[in-house]
Protein backbone atom coordinates (compact mmCIF):
# COMPACT_ATOMS: atom_id res chain seq x y z
CA UNK A 1 0.00 0.00 0.00
CA UNK A 2 3.00 2.32 0.03
CA UNK A 3 2.12 5.65 -1.63
CA UNK A 4 -1.29 4.34 -2.72
CA UNK A 5 -3.95 7.03 -2.70
CA UNK A 6 -6.95 5.75 -0.73
CA UNK A 7 -10.35 7.38 -0.24
CA UNK A 8 -11.90 5.80 2.86
CA UNK A 9 -15.56 6.61 3.50
CA UNK A 10 -16.83 5.86 6.98
CA UNK A 11 -13.49 6.57 8.62
CA UNK A 12 -14.44 8.34 11.84
CA UNK A 13 -14.72 5.37 14.21
CA UNK A 14 -14.85 1.60 14.56
CA UNK A 15 -13.56 -0.45 11.66
CA UNK A 16 -13.07 2.68 9.56
CA UNK A 17 -10.72 4.52 11.90
CA UNK A 18 -8.79 1.32 12.68
CA UNK A 19 -8.41 0.68 8.95
CA UNK A 20 -7.21 4.25 8.42
CA UNK A 21 -4.37 3.70 10.91
CA UNK A 22 -3.51 0.29 9.45
CA UNK A 23 -3.29 1.64 5.89
CA UNK A 24 -1.37 4.73 6.98
CA UNK A 25 1.13 2.51 8.79
CA UNK A 26 1.61 0.67 5.50
CA UNK A 27 2.45 3.90 3.70
CA UNK A 28 -0.87 4.79 2.08
CA UNK A 29 -1.94 8.41 1.60
CA UNK A 30 -5.48 8.72 2.88
CA UNK A 31 -8.46 10.94 2.25
CA UNK A 32 -10.94 10.35 5.08
CA UNK A 33 -14.67 10.97 4.85
CA UNK A 34 -17.58 10.59 7.26
CA UNK A 35 -20.51 12.67 8.37
CA UNK A 36 -19.01 13.99 11.64
CA UNK A 37 -16.27 16.51 10.90
CA UNK A 38 -14.91 16.72 14.46
CA UNK A 39 -14.36 12.96 14.71
CA UNK A 40 -12.70 12.92 11.29
CA UNK A 41 -10.30 15.68 12.27
CA UNK A 42 -9.38 13.77 15.42
CA UNK A 43 -8.49 10.67 13.38
CA UNK A 44 -6.61 12.77 10.82
CA UNK A 45 -4.53 14.50 13.52
CA UNK A 46 -3.34 11.16 14.88
CA UNK A 47 -2.55 9.39 11.60
CA UNK A 48 1.09 8.45 10.98
CA UNK A 49 2.71 9.60 7.76
CA UNK A 50 2.02 12.60 5.56
CA UNK A 51 -0.21 13.60 2.67
CA UNK A 52 -3.50 12.79 4.40
CA UNK A 53 -6.69 14.86 4.20
CA UNK A 54 -10.26 14.84 5.48
CA UNK A 55 -13.47 15.80 3.66
CA UNK A 56 -16.71 15.35 5.62
CA UNK A 57 -19.74 14.16 3.68
CA UNK A 58 -23.15 12.56 4.10
CA UNK A 59 -23.45 9.49 1.85
CA UNK A 60 -27.20 10.05 1.67
CA UNK A 61 -26.57 13.15 -0.45
CA UNK A 62 -25.30 12.50 -3.97
CA UNK A 63 -24.21 16.11 -4.35
CA UNK A 64 -21.88 15.84 -1.34
CA UNK A 65 -20.24 12.71 -2.75
CA UNK A 66 -19.81 14.42 -6.12
CA UNK A 67 -18.36 17.53 -4.46
CA UNK A 68 -15.67 15.57 -2.62
CA UNK A 69 -14.92 13.46 -5.69
CA UNK A 70 -14.42 16.62 -7.74
CA UNK A 71 -11.61 17.53 -5.34
CA UNK A 72 -10.00 14.11 -5.71
CA UNK A 73 -10.48 13.11 -9.33
CA UNK A 74 -7.62 15.28 -10.64
CA UNK A 75 -5.32 12.83 -8.85
CA UNK A 76 -7.51 9.73 -8.89
CA UNK A 77 -7.48 7.60 -5.74
CA UNK A 78 -6.03 4.17 -6.40
CA UNK A 79 -8.48 2.62 -3.95
CA UNK A 80 -11.96 3.73 -2.87
CA UNK A 81 -13.40 2.00 0.21
CA UNK A 82 -17.08 2.33 1.11
CA UNK A 83 -17.36 1.59 4.83
CA UNK A 84 -20.32 3.79 5.75
CA UNK A 85 -22.90 1.90 7.77
CA UNK A 86 -26.06 2.27 9.82
CA UNK A 87 -27.53 -0.38 12.11
CA UNK A 88 -30.50 -0.73 14.41
CA UNK A 89 -31.35 -4.21 15.74
CA UNK A 90 -34.97 -4.94 14.89
CA UNK A 91 -37.38 -7.83 14.49
CA UNK A 92 -40.60 -8.06 12.48
CA UNK A 93 -42.72 -7.51 15.58
CA UNK A 94 -41.12 -4.07 16.11
CA UNK A 95 -40.66 -2.86 12.55
CA UNK A 96 -39.58 0.80 12.47
CA UNK A 97 -39.80 1.93 8.87
CA UNK A 98 -37.82 5.12 9.45
CA UNK A 99 -34.87 3.16 10.82
CA UNK A 100 -35.17 0.63 7.98
CA UNK A 101 -35.10 3.41 5.39
CA UNK A 102 -32.02 4.92 7.06
CA UNK A 103 -30.18 1.59 6.95
CA UNK A 104 -31.07 1.03 3.29
CA UNK A 105 -30.15 4.60 2.39
CA UNK A 106 -26.73 4.50 4.08
CA UNK A 107 -25.75 0.87 3.57
CA UNK A 108 -27.00 0.30 0.03
CA UNK A 109 -28.12 3.44 -1.77
CA UNK A 110 -25.01 5.29 -0.61
CA UNK A 111 -22.87 2.59 -2.22
CA UNK A 112 -24.77 3.02 -5.49
CA UNK A 113 -24.26 6.79 -5.31
CA UNK A 114 -20.55 6.28 -4.82
CA UNK A 115 -20.27 3.74 -7.65
CA UNK A 116 -22.14 6.02 -10.04
CA UNK A 117 -19.73 8.86 -9.18
CA UNK A 118 -16.44 6.96 -9.24
CA UNK A 119 -16.84 4.33 -11.94
CA UNK A 120 -16.96 6.60 -15.03
CA UNK A 121 -13.46 7.86 -14.17
CA UNK A 122 -12.14 4.39 -13.42
CA UNK A 123 -13.65 3.01 -16.63
CA UNK A 124 -12.11 5.82 -18.65
CA UNK A 125 -8.70 5.20 -17.04
CA UNK A 126 -9.13 1.39 -17.24
CA UNK A 127 -7.87 0.96 -13.70
CA UNK A 128 -9.11 1.36 -10.15
CA UNK A 129 -10.02 -0.54 -7.01
CA UNK A 130 -13.47 -0.32 -5.41
CA UNK A 131 -14.12 -1.97 -2.04
CA UNK A 132 -17.57 -2.34 -0.47
CA UNK A 133 -17.82 -3.25 3.22
CA UNK A 134 -20.82 -5.47 3.81
CA UNK A 135 -21.54 -8.03 6.52
CA UNK A 136 -22.05 -11.75 6.99
CA UNK A 137 -25.61 -10.67 7.95
CA UNK A 138 -26.20 -10.32 4.22
CA UNK A 139 -25.65 -14.01 3.52
CA UNK A 140 -29.14 -15.12 4.51
CA UNK A 141 -32.12 -14.04 6.62
CA UNK A 142 -31.32 -13.90 10.34
CA UNK A 143 -33.37 -13.18 13.48
CA UNK A 144 -33.68 -9.51 14.48
CA UNK A 145 -31.78 -8.35 11.39
CA UNK A 146 -34.76 -6.67 9.76
CA UNK A 147 -33.60 -3.93 7.39
CA UNK A 148 -29.90 -4.31 8.10
CA UNK A 149 -29.64 -7.81 6.65
CA UNK A 150 -31.64 -6.79 3.58
CA UNK A 151 -29.41 -3.77 2.95
CA UNK A 152 -26.25 -5.87 3.25
CA UNK A 153 -27.70 -8.60 1.02
CA UNK A 154 -28.31 -5.91 -1.57
CA UNK A 155 -24.73 -4.71 -1.15
CA UNK A 156 -23.49 -8.27 -1.75
CA UNK A 157 -25.53 -8.36 -4.96
CA UNK A 158 -24.16 -4.99 -6.06
CA UNK A 159 -20.56 -6.13 -5.49
CA UNK A 160 -21.15 -9.31 -7.48
CA UNK A 161 -22.75 -7.34 -10.33
CA UNK A 162 -19.79 -4.98 -10.43
CA UNK A 163 -17.27 -7.80 -10.36
CA UNK A 164 -19.01 -9.49 -13.32
CA UNK A 165 -19.63 -6.37 -15.41
CA UNK A 166 -16.13 -4.95 -14.85
CA UNK A 167 -14.26 -8.16 -15.55
CA UNK A 168 -11.37 -7.43 -17.89
CA UNK A 169 -11.75 -3.66 -17.45
CA UNK A 170 -8.73 -3.22 -15.20
CA UNK A 171 -11.01 -2.33 -12.27
CA UNK A 172 -10.78 -4.51 -9.17
CA UNK A 173 -13.91 -4.97 -7.08
CA UNK A 174 -13.87 -6.52 -3.61
CA UNK A 175 -16.49 -7.22 -0.95
CA UNK A 176 -15.63 -7.22 2.76
CA UNK A 177 -17.90 -9.38 4.95
CA UNK A 178 -17.04 -9.01 8.64
CA UNK A 179 -18.65 -11.00 11.41
CA UNK A 180 -19.12 -9.36 14.80
CA UNK A 181 -16.65 -6.52 15.41
CA UNK A 182 -16.55 -4.64 18.72
CA UNK A 183 -17.90 -1.20 17.73
CA UNK A 184 -20.57 1.31 18.66
CA UNK A 185 -22.97 -0.55 16.35
CA UNK A 186 -22.53 -4.00 17.89
CA UNK A 187 -22.78 -2.41 21.34
CA UNK A 188 -26.50 -2.05 20.54
CA UNK A 189 -26.95 -5.83 20.55
CA UNK A 190 -28.19 -7.66 23.62
CA UNK A 191 -27.63 -11.20 22.31
CA UNK A 192 -24.49 -13.31 22.44
CA UNK A 193 -22.11 -12.52 19.57
CA UNK A 194 -19.75 -15.42 18.82
CA UNK A 195 -16.17 -14.94 17.61
CA UNK A 196 -16.16 -11.19 18.29
CA UNK A 197 -13.03 -9.41 17.04
CA UNK A 198 -11.60 -5.97 17.79
CA UNK A 199 -11.55 -3.23 15.12
CA UNK A 200 -7.75 -3.43 14.91
CA UNK A 201 -7.94 -7.14 14.09
CA UNK A 202 -10.62 -6.46 11.47
CA UNK A 203 -8.47 -3.71 9.95
CA UNK A 204 -5.47 -6.03 9.70
CA UNK A 205 -7.50 -8.68 7.90
CA UNK A 206 -9.02 -6.15 5.52
CA UNK A 207 -5.67 -4.53 4.71
CA UNK A 208 -4.12 -7.93 4.00
CA UNK A 209 -7.11 -8.87 1.85
CA UNK A 210 -6.84 -5.71 -0.26
CA UNK A 211 -3.52 -7.00 -1.57
CA UNK A 212 -5.06 -10.31 -2.68
CA UNK A 213 -7.03 -11.18 -5.81
CA UNK A 214 -9.91 -12.62 -3.76
CA UNK A 215 -13.34 -11.19 -4.43
CA UNK A 216 -14.49 -11.52 -0.82
CA UNK A 217 -12.59 -10.73 2.37
CA UNK A 218 -14.56 -12.49 5.12
CA UNK A 219 -13.74 -13.08 8.76
CA UNK A 220 -13.52 -14.57 11.31
CA UNK A 221 -13.34 -17.64 9.11
CA UNK A 222 -14.86 -20.10 11.61
CA UNK A 223 -17.97 -17.92 11.79
CA UNK A 224 -18.22 -16.81 8.17
CA UNK A 225 -17.74 -20.34 6.80
CA UNK A 226 -20.39 -21.65 9.19
CA UNK A 227 -22.86 -19.08 7.86
CA UNK A 228 -21.88 -19.87 4.28
CA UNK A 229 -22.60 -23.54 5.01
CA UNK A 230 -26.00 -22.63 6.44
CA UNK A 231 -26.64 -20.70 3.24
CA UNK A 232 -26.40 -23.93 1.25
CA UNK A 233 -29.20 -25.62 3.17
CA UNK A 234 -32.74 -25.94 1.77
CA UNK A 235 -35.23 -23.51 3.24
CA UNK A 236 -37.09 -26.04 5.37
CA UNK A 237 -33.91 -27.18 7.09
CA UNK A 238 -32.48 -23.68 7.42
CA UNK A 239 -35.64 -22.30 9.02
CA UNK A 240 -35.79 -25.28 11.38
CA UNK A 241 -32.22 -24.73 12.56
CA UNK A 242 -32.31 -20.95 12.75
CA UNK A 243 -35.61 -20.90 14.69
CA UNK A 244 -33.65 -22.09 17.69
CA UNK A 245 -31.61 -18.91 17.72
CA UNK A 246 -33.08 -16.37 20.15
CA UNK A 247 -32.35 -12.67 19.89
CA UNK A 248 -33.77 -9.77 21.82
CA UNK A 249 -33.60 -6.13 20.77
Amino acid sequence: MKDKRVWLIGASEGIGSALAFELANRGARLTLSARTAAMLEDVLARLPGTGHAAHPLDVCALREIETVWAKLCHDLPDVVIYNAGAYTPMDAQHLDIQQVETMIDVNLRGAFRLAATVLPHYVARRSGHLVLVGSVAGYRGLPSAMGYGASKAGLNHLAENLRIDLRGSGIKVQLVSPGFVKTRLTDKNTFEMPFMVLPQDAALRIADGLMSDSFEIHFPRRFSYALKLLGLLPHWLYFSLISGVRRTS
